[in-house]
């Protein structure tokens, strides 16, 4: 059995430094992970939640990157979706009696990889 020299088996994409805590990133991909992409799609459509939005944009960039590469668009499967967080942005806010609370502006890198389904 011969490969493709530039067929790997999995194409990804990576959304940087999204403006959004991993935490609020992670269930969305837990329901999209190992998921036809386009049913993923659908559901990422219609979900009202900002997370899915990035999520979605990191897809259809994974998605263009796999025809780039070769792949049938019609048959991929993400194999990995992941958040990780990035840097995250200090910032405070005074209070009373010289007192001051920090505010945590926690940042993400969201990672999508897709693939040709696996058969066992």
């Amino acid at each position: 059995m011969q490969k493709k020299l530039n067929q790997q088996p999995n194409v990804k994409s990576v959304y940087k430094y999204a403006k959004i805590s991993p935490k609020k990133v992670m269930p969305v991909l837990a329901v999209v992970r190992r998921k036809k992409v386009a049913d993923a799609i659908k559901f990422l459509t219609f979900d009202p939640t900002k997370a899915s939005k990035m999520v979605l944009k990191t897809l259809n960039s994974a998605v263009a990157n796999a025809g780039q590469k070769g792949f049938a668009v019609d048959s991929l499967v993400i194999n990995k979706a992941v958040a990780d967080t990035a840097p995250t942005a200090k910032r405070g806010q005074p209070g009373s009696r010289s007192h001051y609370s920090r505010i945590l502006k926690r940042n993400a890198h969201i990672t999508m990889e897709v693939g040709q389904k696996e058969d066992k």
